[in-house]
This record gives C-alpha cells, sequence and structure tokens, in this order.
C-alpha cells in the first residue's frame, strides 16, 4: 500500500484535531484512499506532548517545504505571512498542499491560483469555509451542472452563537459577547468575527467559484454585528422576523451582488431558524434550485475532518481547478455598490412622543418617500421606539431620507436590510 507523507504546520485545536483523526481512524480511512495517511514531520511554536517522538519536529514551518521525506504539506497555523511564504515553496517544490486559511484564499487567491498551474501543483481547501460541510466540493463538482445564481450564508458560528443568545434572552450585544468568550465560542480578541471579516473571507471564496471569477476581497460592502443592540433584536422579533449576519451573493449577469451584513430575515424560512454555533449555506442553483447545507463551522474534529478529506483526495488523484476553472480564465466580477441595492429595509427611530401624538408618525416622518409595510411601537417614556418595515426601496434613497428627517421629531435613527429567500 502506497503512503502519504505529510507534513503538519500548526498543532493548535486544528492541528490536533487532523493528528486525532488520522491516528483513530486509520483503517478506515486507508480503505477509502488505499494509502496509509502518516504524519511525518511537524511544526508549530513549542513541540506538544500529543505528538509522536517518532515524528520529526521542525521549529521553522518552512523546513517542511524542503523536506524531500514529504509529500503533501497541511497548514493550520493561521496568519498569511508565514502560511504563504509556506504554501508557496511547498508548490514549487512539488508538495501537494492543504490548508484552512481563509483569509490567505481570500487574499492572494488569484495569485496563488496561477502560481499551483504553473507547478502543476494541488491545494485542497475544504476546511477553509463553514468547517466540515463540504461546500467546496460541492460547488466545484456537485453544481458544475449549473450555475450558481444566489448565495445566502451564515459562516460564522460566533456571531450566529451571539444573535441567537440576544434573542433567546433579550440581552445586548456586549454581555453576550463576553458569555460567548466564557464559553469558547468566541476568541479574546473577537474583532474578525463580530466586525464580519471571517465571513466575508469565506464569502470571497465561494463567490470565487460560483462565478468563475478571480477573489475579490475588500472589493466589497463588510458590516458585522458589533453595532446591534437588544431593542434591535426585540422590534424584528416583533414583525416576525431574526436578525442573522449574511453573506450574500446574488448574480444579476451583468453585475453581483456580494455583501457581508446583518440582515432581518422572517422567522418561517429556512436559513432564520439555523441558531446557535451552526453554519448555513443556502444555494439556488439554475437547474438544481434551493440547496441547504447546515453544520458546525468549526472546532477541532470537525474542521480536522474537512483536512483530512482533502488528504483522501490526494490519494486518489483527485484534483480540481482551485477556483473550478483555469487561473487565466478567471473574470473580474463587477460588484454593485451597496447604495445601489433594491430590497426590502428595516428602520429603527426614536421620536418624541408628544409631537409623535399630535400626527400621522409615518406620514410625517416618511411623507411619500418611504412606503411603509409594516410597524411597530415600544413606549419609552419621553420617547417612542418605533420599528418600520419598508417596501422595496433603493438603499440610496434610504440613506437620503433618514438623513433629512425633523430633528425635533425624530432623535435617532437606524436601517438594517432585509432579505428575503422565499425558502
Amino acid at each position: 500500500m502506497k503512503k502519504i507523507r505529510i507534513g503538519l504546520a500548526g498543532l493548535g485545536v486544528v492541528g490536533k484535531g487532523v493528528y486525532d483523526i488520522l491516528k483513530k481512524d486509520a483503517k478506515i480511512l486507508s480503505l477509502k484512499s488505499q494509502a496509509e495517511l502518516e504524519i511525518v514531520a511537524a511544526s508549530a511554536r513549542s513541540k506538544k506532548d500529543f505528538l509522536d517522538p517518532k515524528i520529526k519536529f521542525y521549529s521553522n514551518a518552512i523546513d517542511l517545504a524542503n523536506d524531500p521525506e514529504i509529500d503533501v504539506v497541511v497548514e493550520v497555523m493561521g496568519g498569511t505571512s508565514l502560511a504563504k511564504d509556506l504554501l508557496e515553496n511547498s508548490i514549487r517544490n512539488g508538495k501537494k498542499f492543504v490548508t484552512a486559511n481563509k483569509a490567505l484564499l481570500a487574499e492572494h487567491g488569484a495569485e496563488i491560483a496561477k502560481l499551483v498551474e504553473k507547478y502543476d501543483g494541488h491545494i485542497g481547501f475544504e476546511a477553509s469555509t463553514a468547517g466540515a460541510n463540504p461546500i467546496i466540493k460541492s460547488y466545484k463538482e456537485s453544481f458544475t451542472s449549473s450555475e450558481i445564481l444566489e448565495i445566502y450564508a451564515i459562516l460564522n458560528g460566533t456571531c450566529n452563537f451571539i444573535l441567537t443568545k440576544m434573542s433567546d434572552e433579550g440581552s445586548d450585544f456586549a454581555e453576550t459577547l463576553k458569555e460567548a468568550q466564557k464559553l469558547g465560542y468566541a476568541e479574546a480578541d473577537p474583532e474578525l468575527d463580530i466586525k464580519g471579516i471571517d465571513a466575508a473571507h469565506k464569502l470571497t471564496i465561494l463567490a470565487a467559484i460560483a462565478g468563475s471569477t478571480n477573489p475579490n476581497f475588500k472589493k466589497f460592502y463588510v458590516e458585522g454585528i458589533d453595532k446591534i443592540s437588544a431593542s434591535d433584536v426585540r422590534l424584528a422579533d416583533e414583525l416576525g422576523y431574526k436578525i442573522k449576519l449574511l453573506a450574500i451573493y446574488k448574480n444579476r449577469g451583468d453585475r453581483v451582488e456580494q455583501a457581508v451584513y446583518p440582515a432581518l430575515v422572517k422567522k418561517s424560512e429556512k436559513i432564520s431558524q439555523v441558531d446557535g454555533p451552526f453554519n448555513a449555506i443556502l444555494t439556488l442553483t439554475s437547474n438544481a434550485s434551493w440547496s441547504m447545507m447546515i453544520g458546525r463551522g468549526a472546532g477541532s474534529l470537525t474542521t480536522g475532518s474537512a483536512i483530512v478529506s482533502d488528504l483522501v483526495d490526494i490519494a486518489n488523484n483527485r484534483k480540481t481547478y482551485l477556483f473550478g476553472v483555469k487561473a487565466d480564465e478567471l473574470k473580474n466580477a463587477k460588484i454593485s455598490d451597496i447604495s445601489q441595492r433594491v430590497g426590502k429595509y428595516f428602520i429603527k427611530l426614536k421620536v418624541d412622543k408628544i409631537l409623535a401624538q399630535k400626527t400621522n408618525l409615518a406620514e410625517a416622518i416618511f411623507g411619500t418617500k418611504i412606503k411603509i409595510e409594516k410597524a411597530f411601537f415600544l413606549d419609552e417614556g419621553e420617547e417612542i421606539l418605533c420599528g418600520f418595515l419598508t417596501e422595496e426601496h433603493c438603499e440610496e434613497d434610504v440613506v437620503k431620507t433618514l438623513q433629512n428627517l425633523d430633528s425635533n421629531l425624530v432623535k435617532f435613527s437606524k436601517f438594517l436590510r432585509v432579505e428575503e429567500t422565499k425558502f
């Protein structure tokens, strides 16, 4: 039986998961791969006690790329600088590469795709997006007979956990974040998660495969959940909606709508029912219609299983282009500015109670500029907290309207977008 010799870069939570799976599931993996998947070398900041003493240890990860006894380098270190160097050196030295690094592919994907083809290499990155959910393989293989038209995805378990707790308990964002950190669902520095950056990295990868385009991180609108309040969640609930951090892709033919933001989704829609630390990817395709995948998006064995699935693909010589088509055939997507989005909106206002009682509130505030579909009001003493659900409008018009409200009547305003999948 052939042997696939693995160099493992990173011995943290995911690295330990990969190590454990290869050890405990060696028999079934050998049946599925017709190979022996063996870690022969590892690298990390420090050597870990769980590591078999027979395994070579390098303090410098680049040494894995230069080791002639290694066939595949698995990178689970995180970060982009050292990881990029390791990837480039590994590919140039004829090694296959497997990574969970979404930032690396989102920010340097076009360059990496060309490098891989130049050296006839292979990169597996199933673990980069949505943990063990096999969404990369689905997009690159199972959906090749269809055009991917729309994506609505919950790609960050930390944010979904926080928003679920806020909805269930009526708690505010700051206290819920602290609880998430205490329970291990949020990092000590949660900025990549709560600002939407982690979800944006993952959406960049999915959108590149969906549209056969160069990855375009930094070219689309990204908004996190750090400004979501308990009253936002309460008003949304009263109107029949939940708030979810959604990664959104819509192929409009001549342009693409691509963004990450907190959005109101009807409680009856399936994606709004995915709560806690789970991920969900809802996809609309031209021939296969709707498809939805739900599962855990992070964790030691969860992410480790996606890494190992890529190793089995390598053992079986299964190979695809990095983003589904040749690097020189990847187009540059034309992404619409968020100001041109057309859809429904949730508008939250605080209004002076005395003045509000003397007028038709919606008409006094919006006139004929914004059409209201539904409203809910909360009495807060001297002020009234209003939640309005609009009909479809261009975002540019909503922003202009809110910028020109009567400041005597309206003391505070904000808006969130509403998404309707009808699934």
